[in-house]
């Protein structure tokens, strides 16, 4: 494992998981990422309608949202949703992804994260970021781990930096600019050393 992993990966059913269904849940040293509960579904949707439009290129369907947070803490079909949970409480919300119109070759993740405002630049983005990151190489067979950010979004930019994360480039999406950020199993491996 890499020397920045923290955390510890249980994948049994907990009291957070949706009823019926096995919860992903990663443990670190001041966070976990667990399935939403249902009560946090509102508030995600809503932390949706109210985010900056640099974290999001477009709002997406409501119903479509709520099915997916229903099924949170499983990996289906590339999307993952988690929340992260400080204490006992949701602080925001960690995903993986498949970015509408661009299909993703096997072993890719795309992943997105959101803060709630009071909870930015403690480090809290890192840990989860960090143990996702580490997560889906040792667990789902990732080969690359990708994010793309809006370029002004220097926050977001050095917390890839100091995930371990290399800045790859430009990337237009929905009719925007981004940048994407990424990391291979062979760069994720070396930093086990």
């Amino acid at each position: 494992m890499p020397n920045h992993y923290v955390g510890r990966v249980d994948q049994r059913p907990g009291p957070d998981a949706s009823a019926g269904s096995p919860g992903i849940r990663i443990r670190g040293s001041r966070l976990l990422l667990r399935p939403l509960r249902p009560a946090e579904i509102d508030a995600e949707w809503q932390a949706m309608v109210d985010s900056d439009p640099m974290a999001i290129a477009q709002l997406p369907d409501e119903a479509g949202f709520r099915a997916r947070l229903r099924r949170s803490g499983q990996l289906i079909d590339g999307w993952l949703d988690l929340a992260i949970d400080l204490g006992g409480t949701s602080i925001g919300r960690i995903q993986t992804f498949v970015p509408p119109g661009r299909p993703l070759p096997p072993g890719t993740f795309d992943i997105g994260i959101g803060l709630r405002a009071g909870k930015r630049g403690q480090g809290y983005g890192r840990e989860a970021l960090a143990l996702l990151t580490d997560w889906l190489f040792a667990r789902a067979a990732a080969e690359v781990v990708e994010a793309p950010t809006d370029p002004a979004n220097i926050a977001m930019r050095t917390v890839f930096d100091r995930v371990g994360w290399s800045f790859v480039g430009p990337v237009t999406e929905l009719g925007r600019g981004w940048v994407m950020y990424r990391i291979t199993r062979p760069q994720w491996a070396a930093r086990a050393g």
